[in-house]
């Protein structure tokens, strides 16, 4: 997450200047027609690994569905196997509530753990529940209890009830260390050995209310947390995060709230994360409610391109899933 910062100029997000997108205009869409309802959100592509080919994955925050959706040459998809066919309902760790489910990661993808955003219970949709959830990909049956719940509510800024967590990523240990991460609870360089219960990468959430982006070690044995970092996205408001594994950067996107503009993170030398770039959508996106991106690896990369996909939340003409293109390779 390394690099030289990028020109400051006029206009833009964080004083940036706002750039054509990096990739081709083009953009196809990659569902059936109505294959979903409206409130399709966040994404996360998972590459093919030893256990099985490409998952592209997907939650819809009402009613709370994790979809695992497979490639099928034109369209993602639901897998059918282990209940998958119609998606999996989400419920807090006591098998209750709705989650307003807005983004999804994953972690180590050793691991069958799947992470997700919320905003509050649909149940109880005029209060605010910033929470993460997670939960076990490889559970049986039509519905997903969580296994850990990590209620952020009292550590963040007060949100309405539907301007919460929109975002969520996770960046791994390595990528921190390797780029000087300071860890701002402490001052001093992010020492993961810190936080011996954390897994071995640290979460990063948007909240939509004020456009930041907020950094966490989650506990996995007693639930508690510490934050480690916050930042300001250069956005008015965020819909989505996606860090690039293979080369390090980190995106930050916002929907038709702000025109469909990426901004991209890198981690400055002061050990903070800095604004790099600023994007616009390609010219074949729509500018609609586009809450989720996802990015393919670079071992997917053809002719110096790879995949980009973004989730249409409003469902615009019958389709929630597009894939566009960036480069291949850092982009500072």
């Amino acid at each position: 997450m390394g690099g030289p910062s990028a020109d400051a100029g006029p206009g833009g997000a964080g004083g940036l200047g706002t750039l054509p997108w990096p990739g081709d205009d083009t953009v196809v869409i990659e569902d059936a027609l109505n294959q979903f309802p409206s409130n399709l959100s966040g994404l996360f592509y998972e590459p093919a690994g030893s256990d099985g080919p490409v998952v592209l994955w997907a939650v819809d925050n009402g009613p709370s569905t994790l979809y695992r959706l497979a490639f099928g040459g034109t369209t993602w998809a639901s897998t059918t196997t282990n209940s998958w066919g119609a998606g999996k309902s989400l419920h807090y760790p006591d098998g209750s509530g709705d989650p307003d489910s807005e983004g999804v990661t994953r972690a180590e993808l050793t691991s069958s753990a799947i992470y997700v955003s919320t905003e509050r219970d649909n149940d109880n949709g005029g209060v605010s529940r910033l929470s993460v959830l997670r939960y076990d990909t490889d559970a049986t049956g039509t519905d997903l209890t969580a296994t850990n719940e990590w209620n952020l509510t009292s550590d963040l800024p007060v949100a309405g009830a539907n301007l919460g967590l929109e975002a969520i990523t996770w960046v791994p240990d390595t990528a921190l260390v390797a780029g000087g991460f300071v860890d701002e609870s402490t001052s001093a360089l992010y020492d993961p050995t810190r936080y011996p219960n954390h897994g071995t990468g640290l979460f990063f959430v948007g909240l939509e209310a004020n456009g930041s982006i907020y950094g966490y070690a989650l506990d996995h044995l007693d639930g508690s947390f510490q934050r480690v970092a916050t930042t300001a996205s250069g956005q008015i408001s965020i819909m989505d995060l996606s860090f690039d594994r293979d080369v390090g950067d980190l995106w930050a996107y916002c929907d038709n709230t702000c025109g469909n503009i990426a901004s991209v993170f890198g981690i400055g030398s002061d050990g903070r994360l800095q604004l790099r770039r600023v994007y616009d959508h390609p010219t074949g996106l729509p500018d609609s409610n586009n809450e989720g991106i996802a990015i393919a690896p670079e071992s997917e990369c053809v002719n110096d391109r790879k995949s980009f996909y973004w989730s249409d939340d409003a469902d615009l003409d019958g389709h929630a899933i597009r894939r566009g293109d960036i480069p291949c390779g850092s982009l500072f």
